[in-house]
């Protein structure tokens, strides 16, 4: 058995000038925040929000911003798991057609998006530029995307978790 006093090479922690993690004991994590943000953008544009074509059209056109961290870990080379904090915030735009035909945007913000939270515990706001009836009935109609985006983020979990 190695004894401490004897300074046994097994009792030794050498210090590394490459930094290696020789045998993949400590925790490894890879930055998987580009993936993230191409998946999200991939899943999340282009969703159509469900009205009448008489009222208008609404749909994601962008993934404008993400924030946070999305990683691969591994423990001593063999525990692996997916983590996750983001914050994402899409734009959408839409045409109401039911009073004045008026071109509407604004932006859906997803906040608390994290491997720690359950789905309900996510944020959802929808905001709508300026102010008048089209900008506060497509605001409406953007918020019922609630539900499909929060099934298109539980795709985006099950694809990280699938790299690992």
């Amino acid at each position: 058995m190695a004894k401490w006093e004897d300074k046994d090479p097994k009792w030794i922690v050498q210090d590394r000038q490459d930094g290696s993690n020789v045998n993949g004991w400590h925790w490894e994590e890879k930055n998987q925040f580009g993936w993230s943000k191409q998946k999200l953008e991939e899943l999340l544009v282009g969703l159509l929000v469900d009205m009448s074509a008489v009222q208008g059209n609404a749909k994601v056109t962008a993934l404008k911003d993400l924030k946070g961290e999305a990683l691969l870990t591994t423990r001593k080379g063999k525990k692996r798991f997916a983590m996750y904090d983001l914050t994402v915030t899409l734009t959408w735009q839409g045409l109401w057609v039911e009073d004045d035909k008026k071109q509407v945007t604004g932006e859906i913000i997803i906040g608390e998006f994290a491997s720690a939270n359950d789905p309900d515990e996510y944020e959802w706001s929808v905001t709508a530029e300026g102010t008048g009836t089209a900008q506060d009935k497509l605001k409406d109609h953007v918020n019922t995307l609630r539900r499909s985006v929060f099934d298109k983020l539980q795709g985006y979990v099950t694809a990280l978790n699938s790299l690992i």
